[in-house]
């Protein structure tokens, strides 16, 4: 391990390092002090990708693409009940904060920013012609991450826009069709 140190080392050095144990037990320790360091600069790449990140690199990444704002939680309260976000649903909104940059202020860019932050597909959104209003349609399952839908729609509603957050009744659940009766045909008709 000493090896590598001991090449960008001069000349003089390296010669001495042949014969001379402390100067080789001096480059074995200090390669050994890099080796981390090493280690991390090799996976420099998993670092920025969303997915690979470990966890505690997540707030940094949020923080690059302006998202930081959601990677930290509400004082007191923990979890996607209390307004923050799973790691999960993170490495979500991160992968894709160009394309929900690029629709920021739009009713499709809110939509699609809800459906990534909570994971639940079939937010609606309603945008009253010359009310400056939103209305906002909470699907049932996510009924459970109500603070979060709410800061991310405060978060990112066009400021002079009001809105109103209501969440969807659950609909009844969808039933098998019942088979039809068919008249038996008569014989020798």
């Amino acid at each position: 391990m000493a090896d590598p140190l001991l090449n960008i080392l001069p000349e003089v050095f390296r010669t001495a390092a042949h014969t001379n144990r402390p100067l080789q037990a001096l480059a074995a320790a200090a390669a050994d002090m890099h080796a981390p360091a090493h280690r991390v600069l090799a996976d420099l790449p998993e670092y920025f990708d969303p997915y690979r990140a470990p966890e505690r690199m997540l707030p940094y990444l949020a923080r690059w693409v302006d998202l930081d704002w959601l990677a930290t939680g509400v004082p007191g309260t923990a979890g996607s009940v209390g307004g923050t976000l799973r790691p999960d649903r993170l490495r979500d909104l991160v992968a894709n904060a160009a394309e929900l940059s690029a629709s920021r202020g739009t009713a499709g860019g809110l939509r699609r920013f809800l459906h990534l932050a909570t994971g639940v597909p079939g937010f609606s959104i309603d945008d009253v012609p010359g009310a400056f209003h939103l209305n906002v349609a909470v699907p049932a399952a996510a009924a459970d991450q109500l603070l979060l839908i709410r800061r991310i729609v405060e978060g990112s509603k066009p400021a002079h826009t009001t809105c109103r957050i209501e969440i969807e009744a659950a609909g009844p659940e969808p039933q098998e069709p019942e088979p039809e009766e068919t008249e038996p045909e008569e014989a020798g008709s």
